[in-house]
């Protein structure tokens, strides 16, 4: 029968916890307040107290009281031992703010005090309790989220003499809260960004709000996604930074060299394999071993979470998120929504690469690689735009392979299209790196030279005709000659536009042609 006793004194305190503890403090606090008579000679106190006490004493909950105005304790019950690791007498010796954290002191000491002054005004009854979240400290430096259930306690003149309550251990229910408002948090930060992502006409564009949402929804200080791709020679793995997001005061490295073209093997040996296999690396950077360590030290990271993305079932990159500020354990629920994340940047990334592919498949002429007459035309205008904005130089060349038609007629169709890609070969073998060349036709094709003025432009389309000249196609044993006629024109104040400008070169090429092909001619005098 003794532990149905026990079990129903613990349940007893939990339900009377406050009325057990306002007996005792009025016992105490009153006999204290008329001067240290504590009615001793009235055996049915005493023994009312003892019942009270036995309560408190095998009570889960910590019971205890404070006088006031100096908050120091007079009584507390041995629970406190289990909540804090100090012992009753030990408690007994502290003030009651001496067991918070320090950093809640004042305003704990604020809401006490305007708690009293309320009841004095009137504004609620004496036995109404007041609920309240506090950190306290434990013997072994641990923190502890406590609940606190408290009133106060009067003298028969309606004075506030003291404080009754009592304390439990809620940090694992915050705990779990916390994490589940965490997770709550990321989902719809998560769902912001798929919203953006998705719906974007230029998904790169929004990458980086997108990635801010996800960042304010965990505490990071940056989010950045890295590409995997193989060195040209050796076939090693490495990772190339492609997006980031950096929070106030936090350095970019989307810029950094050192953050493109990274071995695994060399830099981040150690995350290769739990990435490849789908684990999260995460933790204190303190606690990384040294290649890593010597990696993410000098970006004055303190906690990380590393995330790998997969697109179709390959380990297409990382997504990783930096805590500069502090030192920070991520929760297994943020874990678990931050790959939910990953996947979305994987399929947003995915979705990416695939427009950029339509975009080039749009923009590019199939058979020789150039752009295509659409793409060049646009582009063309826009350049023109710009030089006739800033008043500098461009040139246009309108170019014909010459006796197309024939090669066509005497070896085929397929001989044919090897002269276009042979002939777009040598464009972009004689000209600039920055020189804009499309296909516009047929046999035809247009190149814009940025900066290029007359004699400069008169220079290259030379070069090229005699490297088209010097190249003859070679199909087997059987040589193919090709030439190619030219027509150069040079922006001028009269150009109004670009039509003006091709249109000009589109004489000077139809001289060319005239005047026996395998020529340059210009629509400007030098």
């Amino acid at each position: 029968m003794d532990w149905m006793l026990t079990l129903a004194l613990v349940v007893v305190s939990a339900v009377f916890g406050a009325a057990i503890c306002h007996a005792l403090m009025r016992r105490r606090l009153v006999g204290e307040h008329r001067g240290g008579r504590h009615d001793e000679d009235h055996p049915a106190l005493r023994e009312s107290e003892a019942r009270y006490r036995l309560l408190a004493e095998n009570a889960s909950d910590v019971i205890w009281s404070v006088n006031w105005p100096a908050l120091e304790y007079t009584y507390i019950s041995p629970s406190v031992t289990r909540l804090r690791g100090v012992s009753v007498e030990e408690a007994m010796a502290e003030n009651f703010l001496d067991s918070v954290v320090p950093e809640q002191r004042d305003s704990i000491r604020r809401l006490i005090d305007k708690r009293v002054r309320a009841y004095h005004a009137g504004r609620f009854e004496q036995s109404e309790a007041q609920r309240a979240e506090v950190r306290q400290q434990c013997v072994d430096g641990e923190e502890k989220v406590v609940e606190i259930i408290a009133s106060l306690v009067v003298d028969e003149k309606d004075r506030v003499i003291g404080i009754q309550g009592s304390s439990r251990d809620v940090s694992e229910r915050v705990s779990a809260e916390r994490e589940r408002k965490g997770r709550e948090a990321i989902l719809q930060a998560l769902a912001q960004a798929a919203r953006m992502l998705f719906s974007a006409s230029d998904k790169e564009e929004v990458m980086e709000p997108a990635l801010a949402a996800l960042a304010r929804a965990v505490g990071a200080d940056r989010v950045y996604v890295f590409e995997n791709h193989r060195a040209p020679e050796g076939d090693r793995l490495l990772a190339s930074q492609r997006f980031e997001w950096c929070g106030p005061g936090v350095q970019p490295e989307l810029d950094n060299p050192a953050m493109q073209d990274m071995s695994y093997d060399n830099v981040i040996p150690n995350w290769r394999r739990m990435l490849e296999s789908g684990e999260v690396v995460q933790g204190l950077v303190a606690d990384m071993p040294l290649p890593e360590r010597d990696l993410l030290e000098p970006q004055s990271i303190q906690s990380i979470v590393i995330v790998p993305i997969f697109l179709d079932g390959k380990f297409w990159g990382q997504i990783g998120f930096d805590d500069c500020s502090r030192q920070r354990q991520w929760s297994q629920p943020e874990i678990d929504a931050l790959q939910i994340a990953a996947g979305v940047i994987g399929g947003a990334i995915k979705s990416i690469r695939v427009e950029e592919e339509l975009r080039r498949l749009v923009s590019t002429d199939s058979l020789t690689g150039v752009r295509s007459r659409r793409a060049f035309l646009e582009q063309a205008g826009v350049l023109f735009e710009d030089a006739r904005a800033r008043d500098e130089s461009l040139a246009l060349l309108l170019l014909d392979l010459d006796h197309f038609k024939s090669v066509n007629d005497s070896h085929g169709h397929p001989v044919g299209d090897e002269a276009l890609r042979a002939f777009a070969r040598v464009c972009r073998r004689s000209l600039r790196s920055d020189d804009l060349v499309g296909r516009t036709g047929g046999e035809e094709f247009a190149v814009v030279l940025r900066g290029a003025e007359h004699g400069r432009a008169i220079e290259l389309a030379e070069k090229l005709r005699c490297n088209v000249s010097a190249t003859p196609l070679q199909i087997g044993a059987v040589e193919v000659p090709l030439s190619v006629s030219i027509g150069v024109a040079v922006r001028n104040f009269e150009d109004q536009g670009f039509g003006s400008l091709l249109k000009r070169a589109d004489d000077a090429l139809y001289a060319a042609k005239k005047s026996g092909r395998n020529r340059v001619e210009s629509a400007d005098q030098s």
